[in-house]
């Protein structure tokens, strides 16, 4: 199975650079209407915006440009004690995927048409730089346990996913350079459906 490790991420000002392509911080590149997930046991309080991932870079049998949108429940910034333990849970609504142009949303998220919204950082959008390999049933847990896009997700609380639900994104949300409260020691793991048109986070912590 194809995965592509993330080495390192390249800083770049926002508003320079192409529209609609992987990236994480700054606001999102609507492909239609907006669709910003927001909170409502937190008096409708946006989530915060992510980044996005073009998954055409990723499937090549996907014709037209597809964008996911990450969202999840966060802080203001560093200073700031909030916390919602509910963002663990995949049908809490406080994390959201959003596929677009053609994705559908559960029930549990609840959307309005802001353009922007709060995000990981206001004034910097990170490229992540990957390189390609293969990972297999047998390929040793170090190797799974790392940042990266596709391949098989390196569990280590006995998560279950549907066969087709396909790993799109590994993150240990601790060792970034944009800030995401995700618990004590997490791993973020974002998974698109088999029908490419939405998905899902888990996070396990230790």
């Amino acid at each position: 199975m194809k995965t592509y490790k993330i080495d390192t991420f390249i800083s770049q000002s926002r508003g320079s650079g192409e529209r609609y392509t992987t990236r994480f911080g700054g606001q999102p590149d609507w492909i239609v209407a907006p669709q910003w997930p927001i909170s409502l046991p937190w008096d409708n309080r946006p989530l915060k915006f992510i980044g996005q991932i073009r998954i055409n870079d990723f499937n090549s049998e996907l014709k037209d440009l597809t964008l996911v949108y990450i969202f999840m429940t966060q802080p203001e910034d560093k200073t700031d004690p909030f916390f919602d333990p509910d963002i663990i849970y995949p049908d809490a609504g406080e994390n959201a995927i959003i596929v677009q142009p053609n994705g559908k949303i559960p029930g549990y998220i609840h959307t309005e048409n802001f353009c922007v919204g709060p995000t990981v950082d206001s004034e910097t959008i990170w490229i992540p730089q990957t390189t390609e390999s293969e990972e297999m049933d047998t390929t040793e847990f170090k190797q799974l346990d790392v940042d990266k896009f596709c391949g098989i997700p390196a569990f280590f609380q006995n998560s279950k996913v549907k066969s087709d639900d396909m790993l799109l994104l590994q993150l240990h949300t601790n060792w970034l350079p944009f800030y995401i409260n995700g618990g004590g020691e997490p791993t973020m793991f974002t998974f698109l459906n088999g029908k490419n048109d939405g998905g899902f986070i888990l996070i396990e912590d230790m």
